[in-house]
């Protein structure tokens, strides 16, 4: 083992109240747990002076992810596990140890968990809103943002690529460039009005995923949020895009309210609504990734879900693997030239 990973994981253990670490061991982790992003991520098992043993999790994280986790862990880490990094200066990924919190996604039967959601995410965005100028290690999600990344680099450009790139894609989905490029100019606009307004920026995880996501688990019978190596200071809308329908974006709406932020529902409601096509942009890449080669019938699923939420602004379902009923409107919109249109 490295050196200062036992002088990380002693932070770490300083901050849990563990004691003295003694020994590290590479321990077990699945593709799934360490996730598509690249970074290198392990599970280490920690061996204490007192003979108590428990896992960590060591990740090379960018300084916006190390500064976002620190100052998470500074707040109290009552949602997000406890992280320490020996490097909070340095512009390049740098080893953070990560409170392990297990590989339990899902809270047992009975259990409302919606709610609990919407209560931890409006206090973690509460807490950080309009703190911009206490977080400079925290990229601005401005106009420049929005209009030269977001909706061209990270979606629809990819999308043009790939067109150029496979004919057989090119012909089946040519059609929808256009009306991809002037939807997500639309949004660029809103998203570029709401960092102007100021109102609702804040600390963002900008990769909450779905309710069949990875990055929400249970834990100490409470939610807990991961991996924020796509944090940004921007509008808290697009962490309830992809996670909450309207209704349960009440509850996020009340718990916001309650934690002393001024807001009316009317106006809630207009920019959530902007924001729904976040998910379909953000996620239009990895859905044409997995297209491949078609064909649409077999490795399409994904892909139309993200075209319809861009092209349309509706928000079918919050779930990756969506219904196979859902998934055979969408196809059959699709074949006919009417997934653009509002249903």
């Amino acid at each position: 083992m490295e050196h200062n990973m036992i002088i990380i994981a002693q932070g770490l253990a300083d901050v849990l109240q563990r004691g003295k670490v003694c020994q590290l061991e590479q321990g077990f982790m699945t593709d799934a747990e360490r996730g598509w992003s690249g970074a290198d991520v392990r599970r280490i098992e920690v061996t204490y002076e007192n003979g108590q043993k428990e896992s960590v999790i060591f990740k090379e994280a960018a300084l916006k992810e190390r500064m976002a986790m620190k100052t998470l862990t500074d707040q109290g880490h009552q949602n997000t596990p406890a992280t320490y990094s020996l490097d909070i200066e340095t512009d390049e990924p740098r080893w953070m140890a990560i409170e392990d919190l297990g590989s339990v996604k899902f809270p047992p039967p009975g259990v409302d968990w919606s709610p609990r959601i919407a209560e931890a995410l409006a206090k973690i965005h509460a807490r950080n809103m309009r703190r911009g100028s206490q977080m400079p290690w925290l990229p601005h999600a401005d106009r420049h943002y929005w209009k030269d990344y977001l909706v061209t680099k990270v979606s629809v450009d990819h999308f043009e690529t790939f067109m150029e790139q496979t004919p057989e894609f090119c012909r089946e989905f040519r059609a929808y460039l256009p009306t991809l490029r002037e939807k997500a100019n639309a949004f660029a606009d809103d998203m570029a009005a709401l960092y102007d307004e100021k109102n609702s920026l804040t600390l963002t995880h900008g990769d909450l995923q779905s309710v069949d996501g990875s990055h929400i688990h249970y834990y100490n019978e409470k939610p807990y949020f991961i991996d924020f190596g796509w944090c940004y200071y921007a509008p808290f809308y697009i962490d309830l895009a992809s996670y909450f329908n309207f209704e349960d974006a009440k509850l996020y709406y009340n718990e916001l309210i309650a934690n002393g932020v001024s807001l009316s529902y009317d106006d809630f409601y207009e920019r959530l609504r902007a924001a729904f096509r976040y998910s379909g942009l953000i996620y239009l890449y990895p859905s044409i990734r997995q297209w491949s080669l078609g064909p649409t019938e077999l490795k399409g699923k994904r892909l139309l879900h993200m075209l319809k939420i861009v092209l349309t602004g509706e928000f079918p379902e919050r779930r990756i693997d969506y219904s196979s009923k859902l998934f055979s409107k969408l196809l059959e919109e699709h074949k006919n030239g009417t997934l653009h249109k509002l249903n």
